[in-house]
């Protein structure tokens, strides 16, 4: 079974779906996302902080649309591992 530690490239779908199934935060907290992964590149969505800002600053140049952890998860985004290692500080 993979974990987060064990993905050392840009995870596949199967690995983003299960990085996601157990993501236990509640469903209909809004975080932020890129609109379009395909596009973008962009296959994780963030926590965001008390000021509506991406925990972990970000790292994309494209834009970000907010939505509820469950959209995103069912849209086959994955949780952002640099938010989850700053949470976890």
């Amino acid at each position: 079974m993979d974990t987060r530690k064990q993905i050392n490239q840009k995870p596949t779908s199967e690995q983003r779906a299960k990085l996601a199934a157990e993501d236990s935060r509640d469903d209909s907290d809004i975080v932020a996302t890129t609109p379009s992964g395909a596009y973008t590149g962009g296959y994780a969505y963030h926590e965001l902080d008390d000021d509506g800002e991406l925990v972990c600053g970000g790292h994309s140049e494209g834009h970000f649309v907010e939505m509820t952890r469950g959209e995103a998860k069912r849209s086959g985004k994955t949780p952002c591992g640099k938010c989850e290692w700053i949470l976890d500080r």
